[in-house]
């Protein structure tokens, strides 16, 4: 059984025998290239173990129900800010209750939310994205999170 090989399937062979020579060539010359790849990787491993953090943080740590449900509703509803009485709302917690303003008093103290006056009797709370743990929630929700937001929307 013979094989013919056309002149285009020839001059394509030699093309990719010219460039893959210059991809050696060029790695074996440029080792910043080497150097940005390992950089980039470490980024990579770094946001992964912040994501890892997040998540962890937000299951494992001595946060309530309450605190936790208050923290996803404005993880999902970022960069918009919710008042108390919203959030209370939201999670079917009774208005009247100051279990809500005791709450948000700890995830403040805790650095996971901030707030702003708006006027002297309504103050609005948002995901602190300044810490590094919040901002990587509100990542992965902004993300992925389209089923949790068109849930809490729904509610």
């Amino acid at each position: 059984m013979t094989f013919r090989v056309s002149e285009d399937e020839k001059k394509d062979n030699d093309t990719l025998e010219k460039v893959l020579a210059s991809l050696n060539t060029t790695a074996q010359v440029k080792p910043e290239i080497k150097e940005y790849l390992d950089t980039l990787s470490n980024r990579i491993v770094d946001l992964t173990r912040d994501y890892y953090a997040a998540i962890l943080y937000l299951f494992t740590s001595p946060l309530s129900l309450h605190q936790r449900l208050i923290l996803m509703q404005l993880v999902t509803i970022y960069p918009k800010g919710s008042s108390g009485i919203e959030l209370a709302r939201s999670l079917g917690i009774s208005e009247k209750s100051k279990s809500i303003y005791r709450d948000l008093k700890y995830l403040r103290s805790q650095h996971l939310i901030s707030t702003e006056d708006i006027h002297p009797r309504l103050r609005l709370v948002y995901a602190n994205s300044g810490n590094r743990l919040m901002n990587r929630l509100i990542e992965l929700v902004q993300i992925h999170g389209s089923e949790l937001k068109k849930i809490l929307q729904e509610t």
